[in-house]
C-alpha cells in the first residue's frame, strides 16, 4: 500500500475512489443510456481535481448551512464537466445532480464528512420515482406529476422542488401512529424501495 505524501494527495484519492464507488454503472448501460461511455472517466477527474474535497473534508459542519446553494454550485460544475456525455434528452444538471448525491452519501463513511448526513439529498432516479409514485402521499402531491417522467429529464427548479417535498414528506411519516421507525434525513427514504 502507498501512503499519500500530503493531505492534499490523501483527499484527491479518496475522491477518485469515492468516484468510482459511487458511479451508478446503469447509466451508461442499455438501451436508455443517461450518458455515453467515458463518463465514469470524466466524474473521477473531476472529483480528483476540481471538486472542494478540502472544503468538505475541514468544514462539513459549516458547510451544512448553505449546503442548498452549495449543490446548486457543484450540480452546475459537474454538469459543464460532463460536457456532451449526456445522452438522449436528458437535462445535464437532473444527470449531475444524481451523480453529486451518490458521491456525497458514498463521503458518510469518512468521518470528517458525516456533519453533512442530515442535509444530503435523495438521489432519484426511477425505483424512486416509482415507490414514491405509489404511495401518493398528500406531502408529495405538489410533485407527482414529476414521477410519471425521467428523473433525469427534470430542471434544476423541478428537482428542488421535489427535494423540499420529501422534506414535508418525512414530517408526515414521523406523524403517523403506531410508527416504529422515524425517519430524520431524506438519504433515510433509500428503505421505501429496498
Amino acid at each position: 500500500m502507498i501512503v499519500p505524501a500530503s493531505r492534499s494527495e490523501l483527499l484527491k484519492s479518496i475522491a477518485r475512489e469515492t468516484a468510482r464507488m459511487s458511479y451508478p454503472g446503469s447509466m451508461s448501460r442499455g438501451e436508455k443510456q443517461v450518458v455515453t461511455k467515458g463518463t465514469k472517466e470524466k466524474l473521477e477527474t473531476y472529483f480528483a481535481t476540481t471538486f472542494p474535497m478540502e472544503e468538505v473534508w475541514s468544514s462539513a459542519k459549516t458547510l451544512t448551512g448553505s449546503y442548498e446553494k452549495w449543490h446548486k454550485k457543484r450540480t452546475a460544475e459537474i454538469a459543464s464537466a460532463l460536457g456532451d456525455h449526456v445522452a438522449n434528452q436528458n437535462v445535464p444538471s437532473s444527470v449531475a445532480a444524481k451523480f453529486l448525491n451518490t458521491f456525497m452519501y458514498q463521503l458518510m463513511k469518512y468521518e470528517p464528512c458525516r456533519p453533512l448526513l442530515p442535509v444530503l439529498h435523495l438521489p432519484l432516479d426511477r425505483h424512486v420515482f416509482d415507490a414514491l409514485h405509489r404511495l401518493k402521499s398528500p406531502a408529495l402531491k405538489s410533485v407527482s406529476s414529476a414521477f410519471e417522467s425521467s428523473p433525469y429529464a427534470l430542471s434544476y427548479k423541478d428537482y428542488s422542488e421535489i427535494q423540499c417535498a420529501l422534506l414535508l414528506f418525512i414530517e408526515e411519516l414521523n406523524k403517523r401512529q403506531k410508527i416504529e421507525y422515524k425517519v430524520k434525513f431524506r438519504i433515510e427514504l433509500n428503505w421505501l424501495w429496498l
